[in-house]
C-alpha cells in the first residue's frame, strides 16, 4: 500500500461518515422534538401534499361539525317556540269548547274570551319575536321562501347540504295558523263555535306537522354528524401515518447514529495520523 500525504482518502471516507451520522441525528432530534417525520417537502413531497390536503379535509369537517350543532340548535329552539304555540292553541280550543256548552253565562263566557284574547296575543307576540341570534325564525322572507340549508360536509358538492322546508319557518300568528281574523266567544253561535273548534284543529295540526319536519331534520343532523365525527377520527389516522413520528424508532435511530459519530471521530483522528507514518520514512 502507498504512503501517501497530500490526499488522505480514508479521512475523506471517514468525514463522509461523520457527517452522514450527524445529519441523522440532527433528523432524528428535530424529529423528536416535533413529533412529527415529515417537517418540510424535501422529508417526503407526496406526503406533504397528501397531509396538506387531508388538514383541509380535518378543518373542514370540524366546520361542519359546528354547522351541525348550531343546526340542531337553531331547530331546538324553533321547536321550544312552536311548543309554546301548541299549549295556546289547545288551551283556546279547550276555551272554546266549554263556551260551546250552554251550561254558562255571558258573563262566564266574557271571563272565557278574556283568557283567549290574552293567548292569542302571546301567540302572535312568539311568532314575531322568535329568533336564533338575529335570525327571525317565522318572520324571515327568505326562510318563508327558500326554508334553510344546512352545510353538514367538508365539501362544496349537494350531497353535503341538509335542507329544511320553508313550511317549518312560515308566520305562526294566530291568524295565519286558524284562519280566524275576529275569534271572539262573546259573538259566536253554536255554528260558529264549532267552525272556531274545527279551525283550531288545523291551526294545531299545522304546528306538530312542522314540529314533524324538525323532528326528521333533527335526526339527519344527529346521524351527518355522528359520520363526521367517524370521518375526522380516521381522517386523523391516515393524516397520522404519514406525518407523526414514531419516537420510538427516532429514539433508536438517535442512539445508532450517536454511536457511529463517535466511532468516526475517534477513528478520523487515527486516520488524520496515518500521513505521519511518511516521517519514519525520511
Amino acid at each position: 500500500m502507498a504512503v501517501i500525504i497530500n490526499t488522505n482518502v480514508d479521512s475523506i471516507k471517514i468525514q463522509n461518515c461523520l457527517t452522514t451520522a450527524t445529519d441523522q441525528m440532527s433528523k432524528a432530534m428535530e424529529r423528536m422534538s416535533t413529533g412529527l417525520k415529515v417537517n418540510s417537502a424535501k422529508d417526503d413531497a407526496a406526503g406533504t401534499v397528501i397531509s396538506a390536503r387531508m388538514e383541509v379535509q380535518l378543518n373542514g369537517n370540524k366546520v361542519a361539525q359546528n354547522n351541525v350543532q348550531n343546526g340542531n340548535a337553531l331547530l331546538a329552539t324553533a321547536e321550544g317556540n312552536l311548543d309554546v304555540i301548541q299549549d295556546n292553541l289547545s288551551r283556546i280550543r279547550d276555551l272554546t269548547l266549554q263556551a260551546k256548552n250552554g251550561t254558562y253565562s255571558d258573563e262566564e263566557i266574557k271571563a272565557m274570551q278574556d283568557e283567549v284574547a290574552e293567548r292569542i296575543a302571546e301567540i302572535d307576540r312568539v311568532s314575531t319575536s322568535s329568533k336564533y341570534s338575529q335570525l327571525s325564525l317565522f318572520e324571515d322572507a327568505t326562510l318563508q321562501t327558500d326554508g334553510m340549508t344546512f352545510q353538514v360536509g367538508a365539501n362544496a358538492a349537494d350531497d353535503n347540504t341538509i335542507s329544511v322546508s320553508n313550511a317549518v319557518f312560515e308566520s305562526v300568528k294566530f291568524e295565519e295558523l286558524t284562519g280566524a281574523a275576529d275569534f271572539d266567544l262573546t259573538k259566536m253561535s253554536a255554528a260558529a263555535l264549532k267552525t272556531a273548534v274545527e279551525n283550531l284543529d288545523t291551526g294545531i295540526d299545522n304546528v306538530t306537522s312542522r314540529k314533524s319536519l324538525i323532528g326528521s331534520a333533527q335526526n339527519r343532523l344527529e346521524s351527518a354528524l355522528d359520520t363526521l365525527t367517524i370521518q375526522y377520527e380516521n381522517l386523523s389516522s391516515a393524516k397520522s401515518i404519514i406525518t407523526d413520528a414514531d419516537i420510538a424508532s427516532e429514539a433508536s435511530d438517535f442512539t445508532q447514529q450517536s454511536i457511529l459519530q463517535q466511532v468516526s471521530t475517534s477513528l478520523l483522528a487515527q486516520a488524520n495520523q496515518a500521513p505521519s507514518i511518511a516521517l519514519s520514512l525520511v
